[in-house]
Formats: C-alpha cells, sequence, structure tokens
C-alpha cells in the first residue's frame, strides 16, 4: 500500500465529492435495513395475529376496526414502495457523484502520464514500444477508479451496511447472526487464495493486449513496406498468434475468476442452508415470528452479500494492482531528464557550444560516446561525418537534452545546460531531420508548430525561404490543407522543405541538421540545399551527414569514429591528410587516392 500512496492524491483532490458519496452511503445502507420491515408488518400483522406498531394506529385506524386489513396491507405496500424509490434515488446518486469523481481522477491521472512521456528522455521512448505506452496511457490509469472503487467506496457501502443489518438482525435473533456470520473467515481465505493468482494473471494479460497493440499500430505505421514486401499472410499469422496468446490468458483469468465464485457462493449458499434450518425450528418453537424469519432471511443475504464483497476488496486489488504497477512505472522512472529545482531559464544565446569530456549510452556498460570533446563557435558550421553507428546523433542529441551525458557536461555559451530549465534549453536549437516527423494537421500548424503564435504572414515567409509557397499554393486548401498521417500525402522533398520551414520560423540561434537530404534525389537535393543556405545564416550549425554534398561549405568537418574524434579540419585539409574521411570521400565519389591528390595540391 505504501507503494499506491503516490496515486492516493489523485483520490483526495475529489475530497468534496467524496464527502457527498459517503453521506449518501450512510443514508443507503440505513435504508437496506429498513428494505424487509414492509414485508415483516404485512406477514405478522395483515395476514397473521401479532401486534403491529402503536405509532401506526393514526394512520391504519385501531385494530378490528372497519377497513383495518385493507389499510395494513396498502401501508405496507406504499412503505415498500417508498423505501426502494429512496433507495434507487440514493443509488443514482451515488452512481452520478462517483462516475464525476472517478472521470476527473482519471483525466488528471492521464493528463500527468502523458505530460510525463513528453519529460522522459529518448532512452526511455527508444526502448518501449509506442503500442505499451499507449496501453498505459488509455487503459491502465483507469486503475484509479477501479482501485478507488474497491477500497473506499464499495468497502464504506458495506461496512455501513453490515454494521446496520448486522445491529437489527442480532436484535432479532444472536445466535442466528452468529452462525451468519459465520461464513465470513470462510470467504476471507477465499480472497487470500485467489487475491494473488488474480493479480499475475491480469498483469499478464494486460502485456498480452500491449503486444497485440505495439504489433499493430507498427504495422500500419508501415503499410508500404507491407504491401511493397507482400507480408500480409505473415502479419496476419503474427496476429492471430498475439492474439490467440492474449486471448488464451483471459480465458485462464475468466476460469479464476469463476472458480472464485463458485467457491464463494457454495460458502455462501451453505450457509444460508444452515440459517434456514435453525430458523425454521425457532419459529416451530415459538421463540421467532414467521414475519421475523422473514426478515432475518432477508438480512442473511444482505449479510452475506456485503461480508463476501468487503472480503473480495483484497482480491478486487490484487488484480487492479497489475494496471497500478504499469502506471506508476511512468510516474517512478528515472529515465528522465531532470529540471534542477528553481533553475532559471536560459535567455536568448550568441550559439556557442561546448561539449567537453562526455561519455554517454543507452545500456550501462555499453558507451557510445567515449570522453569527447567539442567545441563550436558561435555562427560556426560544423559537419559531423562518420560510419553509422559511430555515435553522430547520439552526440547532437545532447545538446537539446534529449537525454544527459554520463560524465562531462554540455554548455551553451558557457552555460551548463542541467542548471537551466529544460524549456529555455530547447527553445535555442531548430531541428531538421531525416525524418520531417508531420502532423496530421494543417500545413499551416505544421509550419507554426515551434512558434503556434505565429502570423500566416510569418508562416508564408518562412514557407517561401524554404522553397516550400509553391507547391503549397497548388494543393487545394492552399496552406489550410489537412495532411494525411506522418505526412504521407506528400513527397519527400515536399515534407522536407516544410520540416525547414518549421525551423525557419522558430527562429532559433543553433540549428542541427541530422542527415536531412539522404533519402533525395539529386534534383531535389539541390533545391533543399538552397534552402538550407538560408537557414544556417547567421545560426551556429551542427550538420551530420553521410552524402557528403551536404556539407562541402561546412567550416569545418568533424570525424566521429567508435565514439570519438579522429579527425576535424576543412574538406581540402581532411582529403590531404587521407584518413578516415578521405576513405569516405573515396567511397562514396568513387575517387581514387591519386585524384585526390591532384584535386588538393
Amino acid at each position: 500500500m505504501r507503494r499506491y500512496a503516490k496515486l492516493s492524491s489523485y483520490i483526495t483532490r475529489q475530497w468534496r465529492l467524496l464527502a457527498l458519496i459517503i453521506l449518501i452511503t450512510v443514508a443507503s445502507a440505513l435504508t437496506v435495513a429498513l428494505q424487509p420491515w414492509p414485508l415483516k408488518l404485512l406477514i405478522d400483522s395483515a395476514l397473521g395475529d401479532v401486534p403491529f406498531p402503536a405509532q401506526l394506529t393514526t394512520v391504519v385506524g385501531e385494530p378490528g376496526s372497519a377497513g383495518f386489513t385493507p389499510r395494513l396491507i396498502g401501508v405496507a405496500a406504499l412503505a415498500s414502495l417508498m423505501i426502494f424509490a429512496f433507495n434507487a434515488a440514493m443509488d443514482a446518486a451515488m452512481t452520478w457523484g462517483w462516475t464525476l469523481a472517478g472521470q476527473r481522477m482519471v483525466v488528471a491521472l492521464s493528463s500527468d502520464i502523458f505530460q510525463r512521456l513528453q519529460r522522459l528522455s529518448m532512452i526511455y521512448h527508444t526502448t518501449r514500444s509506442v503500442g505499451d505506452t499507449l496501453g498505459r496511457l488509455t487503459a491502465d490509469t483507469w486503475s484509479i477508479y477501479t482501485a478507488s472503487s474497491s477500497l473506499l467506496v464499495a468497502p464504506l457501502r458495506q461496512f455501513f451496511v453490515l454494521f446496520s443489518v448486522g445491529a437489527i438482525a442480532w436484535s432479532l435473533n444472536p445466535r442466528l447472526a452468529l452462525v451468519s456470520l459465520a461464513v465470513a473467515p470462510l470467504l476471507g481465505g477465499s480472497a487470500l487464495y485467489f487475491g494473488d493468482r488474480v493479480q499475475r494473471r491480469t498483469r499478464l494479460n494486460r502485456e498480452s493486449q500491449s503486444r497485440v497493440m505495439s504489433f499493430v499500430h507498427q504495422t500500419l505505421s508501415s503499410i508500404p513496406i507491407v504491401q511493397a514486401f507482400d507480408s500480409r499472410v505473415r502479419n496476419v499469422a503474427t496476429f492471430h498468434r498475439l492474439a490467440g496468446d492474449a486471448t488464451g490468458l483471459y480465458q485462464k483469468t475468466v476460469l479464476l475468476n469463476t472458480s472464485s465464485a463458485l467457491l464463494n457462493g457454495t460458502i455462501t449458499t451453505t450457509g444460508t442452508a444452515v440459517v434456514l434450518y435453525l430458523g425454521a425450528i425457532e419459529v416451530l418453537d415459538g421463540r421467532l415470528t414467521l414475519g421475523s424469519l422473514l426478515v432475518f432471511l432477508a438480512y442473511l443475504a444482505t449479510l452475506q452479500t456485503a461480508s463476501q464483497e468487503l472480503l473480495a476488496v483484497y482480491t478486487n486489488f490484487r488484480g487492479v494492482s497489475a494496471s497500478m504497477d504499469r502506471v506508476l512505472e511512468i510516474l517512478e522512472s528515472s529515465e528522465m531528464v531532470e529540471e534542477r529545482a528553481g533553475a532559471p531559464a536560459l535567455p536568448r544565446v550568441r550559439g556557442s557550444i561546448g561539449l567537453e569530456g562526455i561519455t554517454f549510452g543507452y545500456v550501462v556498460d555499453r558507451p557510445v560516446v567515449h570522453d569527447l570533446t567539442l567545441f563550436v563557435e558561435p555562427g560556426e558550421v560544423v559537419a559531423i561525418v562518420g560510419p553509422t553507428g559511430s555515435g553522430k546523433s547520439t552526440l547532437v542529441g545532447l545538446v537539446p537534452r534529449f537525454f544527459d551525458p554520463w560524465s562531462g557536461r554540455v554548455t551553451l555559451d558557457g552555460q551548463d545546460v542541467r542548471d537551466v530549465t529544460v524549456a529555455s534549453v530547447r527553445a535555442q536549437v531548430a531541428l531538421v531531420l531525416q525524418e520531417p516527423f508531420l502532423l496530421p494537421v494543417s500545413i499551416a500548424e505544421n509550419i507554426a508548430y515551434g512558434r503556434p503564435d505565429a502570423t500566416e504572414a510569418e508562416i508564408e515567409a518562412a514557407a517561401r525561404a524554404a522553397n516550400a509557397h509553391g507547391f503549397i499554393s497548388r494543393l487545394p486548401d492552399g496552406y489550410g490543407t489537412v495532411l494525411a498521417e506522418r505526412g504521407l500525402s506528400l513527397s519527400g522533398g515536399e515534407r522536407q522543405r516544410l520540416s525547414i520551414a518549421r525551423a525557419l520560423l522558430k527562429d532559433a540561434p543553433i540549428l542541427i541538421l541530422d542527415e536531412p537530404t539522404s533519402a533525395l534525389d539529386a534534383e531535389t537535393e539541390a533545391l533543399l540545399l538552397d534552402a538550407l543556405e538560408r537557414l544556417m545564416q547567421g545560426r551556429t550549425t551542427l550538420i551530420i551527414a553521410h552524402r557528403l554534398t551536404t556539407i562541402r561549405r561546412a567550416n569545418r568537418i568533424v570525424v566521429i569514429t567508435d565514439g570519438r574524434i579522429a579527425e576535424q579540419g576543412g574538406h581540402n585539409e581532411l582529403l590531404a591528410l587521407g584518413g578516415t574521411y578521405a576513405a569516405l570521400y573515396h567511397s562514396q565519389f568513387k575517387v581514387r587516392p591519386s585524384q585526390i591528390e591532384k584535386a588538393t595540391a
């Protein structure tokens, strides 16, 4: 329970509604205690010869008077209807209040989870599937509603029912009341036995459902590849396997719940039979009226139901705790870019970047970048090249604090980025990536994603500078055209030009270009390079590129191999050096070393 204390604040925030629910619960419990009494009045006094309460004489008259019995029957029937109507109204009010409180809890928890997911470092997101994360955000967050209902509302209601009904049952016949409550330890043992098993099965269920969701998400996100390689049959087989596993686990969970219900039903039915037998003997011996026996039998069912539900709290909690654990894994994740309490905002920087003694990796004891130091001056264009997997993207990802280094520090204008707010650091950096990551909203909203308050004129100016205004104007709705998922309704070059326009509009002093032209043809690349030239003007720029045509205008080229700087210098200088860069240049342009020597002579 201490582990789940972090989630309790989402419940206590709704204390006003909870207070109202508690008052309604008390009234409802007292009403339950009154429900069988009109039946006792009918059986004992209207149909039998047991004296009825003297307080009713003003309503039905004296016994033996004309119309006494019909009036007494009418009062009993009317009282029964009134009690039912009042109890139904209490149930409706409690359902409304609890639904409202529960929805607010779920919304608050979901919002915090969503916000935290956006704050978690790229390490977290690269090691989890999107489908699993969606499952935690959409389905598992409802655990707060279920848990609070199981641990607060339901137990509270059953406690008041047990107290009120048990007290009256004891006044009617203490011996039968004790026999009725004797089933409670047996039901408690059942709850303890099935509780842990239900929790394990529920967690396995949620994980199997997440695997199905992840696979569907991955498949639908890769439809062009699926269709190009005609992998439909294989995907359907995989889906059937995953769905079959999920269905099998669900069936086992249903069987476990059914077994629990069967055992509990057997216990309560046996208890009812014993009480009925003993109660009948009490009536035959004249120690209990028939009406009182019927009231007691009604109470017996209520007592057993309340006891069973109260004891089932443990089983219910064990079931929902699996989802609560999955929610807490996000809330308690240490894979987060932490922000120092009271950290100031970083003002707009000139653009100097310092990477000092950086060591970092995604897996413990497996660093990707090793004790690397690199300084970039304001306005300098630095190209970072190297073999695939050498750590280029990881290195530049440290600048906007997608993650923090294990050792060393990252500075902007000499300021350690860990000493200022994360938002103010990321405000200094604009990105143009190989994958543009466009959203299914209008073109204007995509361009203004980094500056939602931008005017139409500013958006159009950025699009013109990115050589995007022409194709946007030819679209049916122009800048109001809503893009398909991931912008797939546009060509690769068009999507990338929108990405450049987005970076232009953000107007950040530092620019990161991560292979922005690697997937484009030569003609489209030339058009984008022209836009990139305008984007880089007056900005400190880090360019990652495999295609060396993108980086010829760089002030400096840094060659990374195995997470370390192998070479750095100008284009001709590195060609003359005859090292890693010259080898990359030779392999890409099919130039012999002798030709390189002539070109640099």
